[in-house]
Formats: structure tokens, sequence, C-alpha cells
């Protein structure tokens, strides 16, 4: 059988079971590396959305405290305001402009008198409409407040299910008339108080407040999903905005456009639509049901919070909170505000820091990395957070990239070398097998080869022929050689059976390289002649000495002769020759045969190696000649190799170390 390589069954193996998954995999970690700068921006957005979170509930919970500070120190009767107020004002810095309405919002205090205040009479002017009742103005309230359960209604329709799925778009219309009459039930007025809406104290987000939900556990629950489901739907946020437009709830529009998200958000033409939304009220509404609570309202571009408590005689007392001072209290509740890595301020209505950096003082505080809106009672106010270093997502996804990159990379190596190593293995056991076989076939035809000559000359000898007793001499010497290579065909089987078990032994001796040569040369001439065959002798005049097994040297130096005799064509020369340098001594056999095809030249030493070992080729053999030679060879410490020999035909040399003359 011709050896013709891996089978095409063995590279379809290959394929499958190697190229293609980690080509695969190749491909699959690319998409995975490509978005490597992506997944470190949502952990990074993560991490500070949680601090963000943290802010944002250290400042809703100071709210409530300011609210419950300011309704313990106000007084609770106000019969004489100016002595009162001007207690109280000394009481905290908080306190700007204190006032007292009537039971039927008629101002009591302040009054434009003679030696009032700038604050006083500017508050006349700005809020006289609207404490007396007479005007509205918006009130902020937290989108989620109001349509908390309808958010988990429209997130519940808007999920496929078998029995619904073909009829998925009439379910919006279906959601929206559910929101409209939820619409047209009765709300009651916001309180303006702190604690409602967003319960940032307990939760850090806006919650759905349900005051006659008995189950506080339920409630939660359902509020988490409310905002999970507004916060994470797209369609979802699009249908409650639409629908508090159609009820006269305008949405704020934000002050900042964080660099953190999809790049559709980042590029998004317009303005950036708040979580709170406006609705126009009355003072009086405002207050409905309530015994104290803070009012925001913006007077021009500036935000003044108000705070408001119902007296004993039913008037009602309150005062305008002083900027400053809120700014001053808020923004001590920020913690470690500037790291190595990031920034955390707040920013007010106006897109102003509480905090700046003196290293940051160029940067663009609209711009965030990430933020979260504060407050319906800070509408506009938002809790920012940013990079120190603007590239260091891309840094980091950088070393990550090129880190992944080494390992996939080496992965992928380790992959393909392992599926090759293994091709090759099972390629070779293969091949080992198959030569195995051909192997004993080629053996059973050697062994009768010499068995049909020695039979044949023997049966001629017997019978009496030839009577020529020079011809009967000849024939004898020929069932000698024949019944050597018989020999010598056998030993090669036995030791190659032993040097395949460790148990071939040797006993190394002195031996005369040139007078091995002139040996084995004299036994083997008058066979090669008789087949045609040249033979050439060179041999040094002097001892060429060397440390070996002569039985072993001996059998090498004839398996390279068979070789040359198997392999010889037309031109039917072989020379052999020992030589020997300072260091070295050289047994060469050379023939002007066939040669060995250049393809062919690394493996003709490996066990059941032939070139051509199909049943039909002209030569034959074991594949096991140069095997053993070479095993032999080296075993005595030396080497067999092998080169083209010029002008055609093979050279096979010996090397061994000289040993010098005891």
């Amino acid at each position: 059988m011709k050896n013709t390589g891996p089978s095409s069954r063995l590279r379809l193996l290959f394929l499958a079971a190697v190229v293609l998954p980690a080509a695969l995999l190749a491909v699959l970690a690319a998409r995975s590396i490509n978005r490597e700068e992506a997944y470190i921006e949502k952990q990074i957005e993560t991490a500070l959305d949680a601090e963000l979170v943290h802010v944002v509930s250290r400042m809703n919970a100071e709210l409530e405290r300011l609210r419950e500070e300011l309704e313990r120190s106000s007084p609770d009767d106000a019969g004489d305001p100016a002595a009162v107020f001007a207690v109280w004002k000394e009481a905290g810095p908080l306190i700007r402009t204190p006032f007292l309405l009537s039971a039927d919002f008629e101002i009591l205090w302040p009054r434009p008198r003679v030696g009032a205040s700038e604050d006083e009479l500017a508050f006349l002017k700005a809020n006289r409409e609207f404490v007396t009742d007479k005007t509205e103005i918006p009130v902020y309230q937290n989108i989620v407040e109001v349509y908390g359960q309808e958010i988990v209604d429209l997130a519940a329709s808007q999920k496929p299910s078998p029995e619904t799925a073909a009829g998925e778009e009439k379910d919006e219309p279906s959601s929206l008339r559910s929101l409209e009459r939820k619409e047209a039930e009765p709300r009651e007025a916001p309180s303006g108080e702190t604690s409602s809406p967003n319960k940032a104290a307990e939760t850090a987000r806006p919650s759905v407040s349900r005051a006659k939900a008995s189950d506080a556990g339920a409630e939660y629950a359902q509020t988490q999903m409310a905002i999970k489901e507004f916060e994470s739907s797209e369609n979802i946020r699009r249908q409650v905005y639409q629908q508090a437009r159609e009820r006269g709830r305008e949405p704020l529009s934000r002050n900042v456009v964080p660099d953190a998200g999809t790049e559709s958000e980042r590029k998004a033409p317009g303005r950036r639509e708040s979580i709170f939304i406006s609705e126009a009220m009355t003072f009086s509404r405002i207050i409905a049901g309530r015994e104290s609570g803070l009012i925001a309202r913006f007077l021009g571009e500036e935000l003044f919070l108000f705070f408001w408590k119902r007296a004993a005689d039913g008037a009602i007392l309150g005062c305008v909170l002083d900027p400053p001072a809120l700014r001053s209290r808020l923004t001590g509740l920020l913690p470690e505000t500037y790291t190595p890595s990031r920034i955390l301020t707040v920013l007010d209505e106006r897109g102003r820091p509480l905090y700046r950096p003196e290293e940051e003082k160029g940067r663009d505080w609209r711009r965030p990395f990430a933020s979260r809106e504060v407050s319906e009672l800070l509408p506009r106010w938002e809790a920012a957070a940013y990079l120190t270093d603007p590239d260091l997502i891309r840094s980091r996804a950088g070393f990550r990239a090129l880190v992944l990159w080494i390992l996939v990379l080496t992965f992928l190596v380790s992959i393909l070398a392992g599926g090759t190593w293994t091709l090759n293995t099972f390629r070779r056991e293969i091949e080992l097998a198959r030569n195995k076989t051909t192997f004993v076939t080629n053996v059973s035809h050697e062994l009768k080869t010499p068995l049909t000559s020695i039979r044949m000359f023997a049966e001629m000898l017997k019978e009496g022929r030839p009577a020529d007793p020079g011809k009967r001499e000849q024939y004898l010497g020929l069932m000698v050689s024949e019944t050597d290579r018989l020999t010598r065909l056998v030993n090669n089987v036995l030791d190659f059976s032993r040097m395949e078990k460790g148990k071939k032994t040797y006993a190394p001796k002195l031996v005369d390289a040139g007078r091995l040569v002139g040996e084995i040369a004299a036994g083997q001439r008058p066979r090669l002649e008789h087949q045609g065959f040249r033979l050439d002798v060179r041999v040094p005049d002097g001892s060429v000495l060397v440390r070996a097994d002569e039985e072993a040297l001996k059998q090498a130096v004839l398996n390279l002769l068979s070789n040359a005799e198997n392999y010889s064509d037309a031109t039917r020369e072989i020379e052999i020759e020992a030589t020997a340098a300072a260091e070295e001594v050289f047994i060469r056999v050379s023939d002007r045969g066939i040669g060995v095809p250049r393809q062919h030249a690394k493996k003709i030493f490996q066990e059941f190696y032939r070139a051509d070992d199909s049943l039909t080729a002209r030569t034959k053999g074991t594949g096991l000649g140069l095997t053993i030679a070479r095993r032999l060879v080296r075993d005595q410490g030396g080497d067999l190799v092998y080169a083209a020999r010029p002008g055609g035909g093979s050279l096979f040399e010996i090397r061994l170390p000289r040993v010098e003359t005891p």
C-alpha cells in the first residue's frame, strides 16, 4: 500500500473537531474583546450609580430631617409676628423670610410697611398671588409615584404569552385606557413633604406611595418592579410620558447629558426628560389634608424651598429657606468627593456644582459620566459622577483586551497544537497498524524467496545436476549466500523485537573497522557478482579501531549492503569503504541505484517505512533494515546518516568514535 499521508476522512475530522470550533471561539472572543470597553463602562457606571443612589438617599433623608427641625423650631402661635419670627430666624441659618397667613389665605406677615427688609419686600412681590391662593404654580411629582401601578400593568401586558402573543399589538390601547381610568379617579393633592413621593431614606429611589396599601412588603416589591420596568423599557417610558402630557403633566427637562449609556442615548438630539413631572396647583390644594411640608418653587431660574405648617388657631406660618445655607448643608452630606478615579458632586438647578475641585476648573459639568436626579423637592438637581481621567475606560479596556488576546491566542494555539498532535498520533497509529500488516506480508515473501532458491539448488544437487564440479561448487555457494540472507532477515526481525522490548544486549570490544569491512565484502562478493554487481572495496592500510559489538556492527553494514542491492537498477555498482579522521571512523556504503525521493529522505529510518510498500512493487523488503541498522549503530555510540550520492544513487555513512591504538 502506498504511503499517502492523512486520509481525507482524518482531515475532515480535524477540520470539524478542531479547526472549526477554534475558529468559532476566535470569532466569539474577538467580538467579546471588541465589546470590552462597553463592559468596563457598564461596570464603572454600575459602581458609580451605587454611590449616587447613596448620595440621593442621604440628601432626601436630610430634607426630611430639615422639615422636622423646622417644624419643631417653628412657633406654635405667632401672636406678635415681628418678635416671634425674629427669634425663629435667630434659631437657625436656614430661615430667610418667615411668613404668616390667615386661615383664609390672607397675608398677615410680612407687610409692606416702613422698615420692611428687602427679603420681605421681595417675598411679597414674588409670592403674593401664590400664597393668597389666587394663582397656580408647578408642583413636581415623581412619575413612578403617579403611575406606579400602571407601569407594572403595562410591563405585564407587553410580555407575550402563548395565549396573547398574536394579539400583542392590542394590549397597548388597553393599557392606555387603564391609565386613563386611573387618571379619572380622584387623586389626593401632593403635600410637598420630603417623605413623599421619594421615600429616599428607605429606598434611595423614587417610590410608589399607596396610602391604602396594607401589605408593606407587597407595596415595596411593586415599587421596585415599577422602577425597574420604567428605567429599562423605552416603550413604557414613552407611553407614560405621553399619557402624562395628555393630562397636563409636563415632564421636566434635565440639565445634564451623561456620557455613560448607549451611543444613541449620548447622541440623542433635544432635551432629556426627567423622572419628575409638573402639575399646576394652587396653594390650598398643595397643603390640603396636611399639617406641614416643603414646597419647591422656581422664581426665574433660581429654585427656592418653602416650609409651611398649620398653627393651632388654623393660621399657616412658614418661611423661605436661604439657598446658600441649604446648599452648604447639603454639600456636607457628600462622601469623599475627589479620588484618583472619580469626582462626586451635586449640581443645582442651573447645573452648577455644589463642590468644584480646584484641579477641575475647565470641566463641562453638564456632561457627567453618570447622574441621578435628587428629589422632586429639588427639581433639576442632579447627583453627578465624573471620571477623573477621561481615558480611564479606554486604557483599562486596552489592557484587558491585550491580556484577553494573549489568553485567547494561547488557548487557540494550544487547541490547534493539541489537535494537530492528536491527529498526527492517530494518523501514525493507523499507519503503524497498516505497516505492521504489510510487514507480515512482506516478511512472508522475503522468507519464501531464499527458501525457494535453497530448495531448488538442493534438489538439483540431489539429482546429480549439474555434473560439472565447478557448477556444483557455485550452487553450494549460492545456497550458503541465500542461507546468510535468510539468517539476516530472521535476525532483523528478532533484533527488532528485542529492541522494542529493551532486551537487546551487546558485548563491546575493540574492532578494526577496516578488517571488518574487508571480511564482509569478501563474504558477499560471490553472491553480488553472481547477480551482476561490481563491488569496490577501499580500506585503510593500518588499523582503524572502534569500540563496538562486532556482530551488531557487522549486521548494520550487511543491512546497508542489502539495501544497496535491493534498490539498484540498471547500473549495478556498490562501493564500500572505511576511512578515519582524527576523532571519527567512517564506514560508507554507496550505490548507483534509484536513490531516495526528497520527500521520503527524513522517513526512511522509521520502522516499517518504505517509499513504495505495495505488493506489486519490484523491490521487496520488510521496512526494518535501515531502522535496525541505525539503532545498532547508535547503541554503539555512533550514528547512521543518509545523503544523496552525486551523480545518482544513495550514500549511507556510519560514524563511530575512533579509539587510539593501545
